[in-house]
């Protein structure tokens, strides 16, 4: 060990010299100058809602037995009363006009919201509008005039390995601030959460975090505090902010409009896999798939099919769902944008004029015309999948309605390539390769019309529980 280490082993670390030689040192590593200057724009979020309390009959006897304030404290409340419910979580002032950026999750069917400021102060809270498809929410106080706020920074280029500061209101206790890296980008948010691709990071962030910011080491907001992956509902390591540019464009049609107006298109879309990449002719390109165009929607209307490939919005190369979702969502109702897509080997470019997006629209699901089919089962073995055709008793069975036309997955090897790529019994098959399907037969012709063209894999349009959706047969064994 001597012999190894022999500086250690002959003498101890003078700590007061090492210390003194590398003051510069010490002094870039503290953030507590950049702390000093942002806390006083972080505040903390107070609010109250009425909800409804459970009948007596969901209340333990223990529990009805306390007194009524204490009961409706603990969370009884008799048949028909409301009881007030607090919330908890963290802002953040952006302008010299009281605007303050949180999450809407925080401030969420709110009666009353209360923030409370670095100092002590409280103030009551102006709700301006929400977003919840970005979880944001700006309110309203009068400030001081001499309130600190900070900015959004839109032009930071990003790296993993960045040191990030995080501020907040965990668990009740205001003007907490813990320190962390950036994880990673781009994390995907879901479809909860369309239009954002998380900050990961590390900076510890707990139950009443929500809606504060996250600093870089030059006192910047560059991201707002948002969720925590966690089994436990405490910090876990895992923390995602909406990133800046994302939240300040947001924020800035909130305090204008009240609400947030996005791009409509009209279509369903999924995640083109490679598989499906392959089954169309676009082996190795990226894309998202359209599964269903809604009737009468900008899609429709320009031209866009189910079973197209978009690979480009406006110039600029798609590279799944998600992303499609957030370019779109970035555009103005009436704006004309250029879509490029792939159809039947070549690619095509449609002009659509997009629509204001309401969050009541959803996909429809339709179906194609054509009368039933009694062809016995055939069974394509070598492919893991049995088909049968649509007869009565199975559209009794799977509750299939007369109109639809296809033929049905009718069992499907556990350990073969079709299940692996989510092909499953009574599942309904209404295209093979763009091509109506009514009979087994007619998914055998695909199968071989698809491998004289050296393709992998054949689409096929199948109708689920959820809805219309697209599925990659591989056809290799």
């Amino acid at each position: 060990m001597n012999a190894a280490y022999p500086a250690l082993a002959q003498e101890s670390v003078d700590m007061e010299a090492f210390q003194a030689k590398n003051a510069d040192l010490y002094q870039r590593l503290s953030f507590a100058d950049l702390v000093e200057r942002v806390s006083p724009a972080v505040v903390s979020i107070r609010t109250e809602r009425e909800v409804s309390g459970p009948s007596l009959s969901d209340v333990p006897p223990e529990l009805e037995r306390l007194l009524p304030g204490l009961r409706d404290r603990f969370g009884g409340s008799r048949e028909g009363e409301t009881r007030r419910a607090f919330g908890e979580g963290s802002g953040f002032f952006i302008d010299s006009n009281g605007h303050i950026v949180t999450n809407n999750h925080v401030v969420e069917d709110a009666a009353a919201i209360t923030v409370v400021l670095n100092s002590g102060e409280e103030l009551e809270a102006e709700l301006v509008g929400t977003d919840p498809e970005t979880d944001l929410a700006v309110l309203k106080v009068e400030p001081s005039a001499k309130q600190r706020y900070v900015n959004f920074e839109t032009e930071t280029e990003l790296r993993v390995g960045d040191y990030v500061l995080a501020v907040g209101n965990p668990f009740g206790l205001g003007g907490t601030v813990t320190s962390g890296i950036i994880s990673a980008l781009e994390r995907e948010s879901g479809p909860s959460l369309p239009y954002s691709n998380f900050i990961q990071i590390d900076a510890s962030i707990n139950r009443g975090n929500s809606g504060g910011p996250t600093f870089d080491v030059r006192g910047n907001v560059i991201g707002v505090n948002t969720a925590i992956i966690s089994p436990t509902g405490v910090n876990a390591g895992i923390g995602l902010a909406i990133p800046a540019d994302v939240a300040d464009e947001v924020v800035k049609q909130i305090i204008e409009n009240g609400s947030v107006s996005r791009g409509f298109l009209g279509v369903s879309i999924r995640d083109a896999e490679p598989q499906i990449l392959e089954a169309v002719g676009l082996e190795g390109r990226q894309g998202a798939l359209i599964a269903n165009v809604n009737e009468g929607s900008p899609a429709e209307k320009a031209g866009l099919q189910a079973g197209d490939v978009v690979i480009e919005l406006e110039g600029e190369p798609i590279i799944g769902r998600d992303d499609l979702t957030r370019k779109v969502g970035s555009y103005q109702p009436g704006k004309r944008v250029k879509v490029k897509a792939f159809r039947d080997g070549r690619e095509r470019t449609f002009t659509v004029k997009l629509e204001r997006r309401d969050l009541t629209q959803m996909a429809e699901v339709t179906s194609g015309g054509g009368a039933p089919n009694n062809e016995r089962m055939e069974e394509t073995e070598r492919l893991g999948v049995s088909f049968r055709s649509l007869d009565d008793n199975t559209r009794r069975r799977l509750g299939v309605d007369e109109d639809v036309d296809g033929v049905v997955v009718f069992d499907v090897e556990r350990d073969s390539e079709a299940f692996a790529a989510g092909i499953v019994p009574g599942m309904i098959v209404m295209e093979a390769d763009n091509k109506k399907v009514s009979s087994p037969r007619d998914i055998e012709q695909a199968v071989e019309a698809a491998k004289k063209r050296d393709r992998g894999a054949i689409l096929l349009r199948v109708q689920t529980r959820q809805g219309l959706d697209f599925r990659a047969l591989p056809i290799n064994s």
